[in-house]
């Protein structure tokens, strides 16, 4: 029988849920599956006590996830990875976008052998050696989508249950020798760090648009809202979000019509109305970009 077990770990709040499926592929190696439609969460008590150099390998398959590194933040999109060393365990993590599917390797070098040949014969690969080799002094190392990456991963979320048990183990084995390979100064992607005071604008930016979703406000508005230039905000925002204001102000809409469509009765000229549009035809083609589908058939699919 090839079906490996793991344990699974809940998290919600008045956003939504998270899901976390968690794999022990060798000793002190972990597998974290996330499934996130929230906006953070807190491991709480997943973890016990503090580690020390805790190697995290991270890859991001869908949404947006914010990564914090002493003052400065930077954010994994769509096939992009991050190796770090951590000090102590990361216990909180956020989601700029409330949406995030990737998975998590996580060596615990105070229990992992220190050489993975242990698993391996030929696999001479030191985790910590090569995280330290990548991350250099600032403790972190990213890599934008790329094709090899991305054929390592494919694989890993698409593996069925029942291969999962001596697949898993392989397919870590690879990855860590891959990045034993890899010239830090030749494939590291532009560090693209963002201040914390920008991220903090950025998400007061957000706040201050949800709480006013059925005007309509402008970037000009919105700068002088918080006293920085069209261009600091626009910056920022980006950044942060991985979308225009504009781009992100419609998405918000739309989820929020999404919501109402589910769980009211509301029809669906009062929600246009309620989200600022006045002409319900040109909302149903708006929400039909975004969700793929009218409101009324989003309505129908979901109620069914």
């Amino acid at each position: 029988m090839n079906t490996m077990e793991y344990k699974e770990y809940s998290f919600s709040n008045p956003v939504g849920e998270t899901k976390l499926k968690v794999y022990q592929i060798f000793p002190g190696v972990e597998l974290v599956y996330s499934s996130v439609h929230m906006d953070s969460y807190d491991l709480g008590d997943y973890q016990d006590g503090v580690i020390d150099n805790l190697i995290e390998i991270h890859h991001c398959r869908e949404g947006r996830v914010e990564q914090v590194y002493d003052d400065e933040v930077f954010y994994l999109s769509p096939g992009d990875l991050a190796v770090a060393i951590r000090r102590e365990t990361n216990r909180s993590y956020s989601f700029p976008t409330n949406h995030y599917h990737g998975c998590t390797v996580m060596i615990d070098t105070t229990r992992a052998p220190k050489c993975f040949s242990e698993f391996l014969e030929d696999v001479r690969v030191q985790p910590m050696e090569v995280a330290k080799r990548l991350c250099g002094p600032r403790n972190s190392f990213y890599i934008r989508k790329q094709q090899y990456i991305e054929h390592i991963f494919s694989e890993l979320y698409t593996v069925p249950e029942n291969r999962k048990k001596g697949y898993l183990k392989v397919k870590i084995l690879e990855l860590l020798l891959i990045l034993s390979m890899i010239d830090p100064d030749r494939n590291e992607a532009p560090a693209r760090a963002l201040p914390k005071s920008q991220m903090f604008l950025a998400k007061q930016s957000a706040e201050y648009l949800t709480t006013h979703m059925d005007e309509h406000i402008t970037i000009p508005e919105l700068a002088k809202e918080f006293s920085v230039s069209e261009t600091t905000l626009k910056n920022a925002f980006k950044a942060v979000y991985g979308v225009p204001v504009y781009s992100y102000i419609r998405m918000q809409k739309m989820q929020m019509a999404a919501q109402q469509l589910i769980h009211s009765d509301l029809a669906v000229a009062d929600i246009a109305y309620d989200l600022g549009y006045k002409n319900t035809s040109k909302f149903a083609d708006a929400f039909r970009g975004i969700m793929g589908e009218t409101p009324s058939e989003f309505r129908e699919r979901n109620r069914r």
